[in-house]
């Protein structure tokens, strides 16, 4: 019935999840000052009665409350301790047979095929202090480690998967 957008920027994800499944309010969770950009865009679309705004730190404040937590080229931008922390937030927000989905450009798991992913790797070792791109099975033993009981992972693009975990 509800899901969460953290970082959603703009708000592109949770628009289109709106326009696509008409029964789901939705929330998107960034820094306070994107609020009213978010806002108009929702708007714009016909969907400021199903989707909000919440503003706040990720790392210093609560998610907001969903049944599914979507964080999209969010962690591979943080250190390992940041992405647990921040995965460990989703778990809290989410209720029993809720699900958090994270989608990113993630290197294969045996780290030799996936050139646009190894090279965002390397992009986010040069432009941020501790990110790294990740493999999905980097990711699902995290989710693990966080407590998660069941992880898939889910091939979008060449460069792109997202991993579904479910509490």
């Amino acid at each position: 019935e509800t899901f969460a957008d953290v970082g959603c920027a703009q708000g592109c994800l949770p628009v289109q999840v709106a326009l696509a499944h008409k029964q789901i309010r939705g929330t998107g969770f960034d820094l306070p000052p994107v609020g009213p950009i978010f806002d108009a865009y929702a708007r714009s679309f016909g969907l400021g009665g199903r989707l909000s705004f919440a503003g706040g730190d990720f790392f210093r404040d609560p998610f907001p409350a969903a049944d599914v937590i979507v964080m999209g080229h969010v962690l591979h931008d943080w250190n390992l301790e940041e992405k647990n922390l921040l995965l460990q937030k989703a778990y809290a927000a989410i209720p029993k047979r809720g699900a958090v989905i994270v989608y990113d450009t993630m290197i294969d798991d045996a780290r030799t095929q996936n050139v646009p992913g190894l090279l965002m790797s390397l992009n986010m070792l040069v432009e941020t202090p501790g990110g790294f791109d990740y493999t999905p099975s980097d990711c699902r033993g995290w989710m693990k480690s966080t407590g998660f009981r069941r992880t898939t992972v889910v091939p979008l693009t060449p460069a792109e998967s997202m991993v579904i975990a479910y509490k």
